[in-house]
């Protein structure tokens, strides 16, 4: 709650909210489908029918910060963008969404990927939005090919450390058959790292219960 009041203090828009992510966190993979289809969002209980009229703009917009591949690193790399989105060549794909969209929350969703540096990268991330007033949504991924390096696990204590919303999708899919991913033809090579139709629907709606939870408690609502 501290965060979000002093971001209303700085004049972040309460309506809104930004996805930093890669190519599963895409409008028509992720939570497009609430701007996009009302049969959808008139099945929801009416709290989420709530949260999703309170954020409805940024379901199924594109950005900066959504794109195939997108790493923690590229998140904070000036050419990641290409220049698209008004971007500057001075700001990063995350700074220039925090500019353009102005949001109040942020989901940290950038998929498998994991390097040396990754713990460092996402502090650094969660640093620059804490700054901002922005509050993070830190999310777990469903497959665990890189459990060794406990990509997971380095999630969630970055949260603990600074007293983050941890969305845990991993711990959602244990329900799911082979936890709810799959390898897509053509890419092998990447393992068990995309997510099965059914995967899909579980994400969008934890995604949404978990905007919904951490909304309200940052709001009081």
């Amino acid at each position: 709650a501290g965060i979000y009041a002093r971001g209303q203090k700085l004049g972040n828009d309460p309506h809104a909210f930004s996805i930093f992510g890669d190519c599963q966190s895409k409008p028509d993979v992720f939570l497009g489908v609430y701007e996009n289809d009302p049969a959808v969002v008139s099945a929801l209980p009416v709290q989420l029918q709530e949260t999703v009229a309170n954020f409805t703009g940024s379901f199924n917009r594109e950005s900066p910060t959504v794109k195939d591949a997108t790493t923690l690193a590229g998140l904070l790399n000036p050419l990641w963008h290409e220049g698209k989105y008004t971007c500057t060549w001075n700001e990063s794909p995350a700074e220039c969404e925090l500019r353009i969209h102005n949001p109040s929350f942020v989901f940290i969703n950038t998929g498998t990927h994991w390097v040396t540096r990754n713990q460092e990268y996402l502090e650094t991330i969660v640093l620059q939005l804490l700054e901002a007033g922005v509050v993070p949504i830190l999310a777990t991924k469903a497959d665990d090919r890189y459990q060794g390096e406990k990509t997971n696990a380095d999630l969630a204590v970055m949260a603990a450390k600074y007293g983050l919303p941890l969305w845990n999708f991993w711990a959602e899919a244990l329900v799911l058959p082979e936890h709810g991913v799959y390898t897509k033809e053509g890419q092998g090579g990447l393992g068990d790292v995309y997510l099965t139709d059914q995967a899909i629907l579980l994400y969008r709606q934890s995604a949404l219960e978990a905007l919904d939870s951490v909304w309200r408690a940052a709001t009081g609502k």
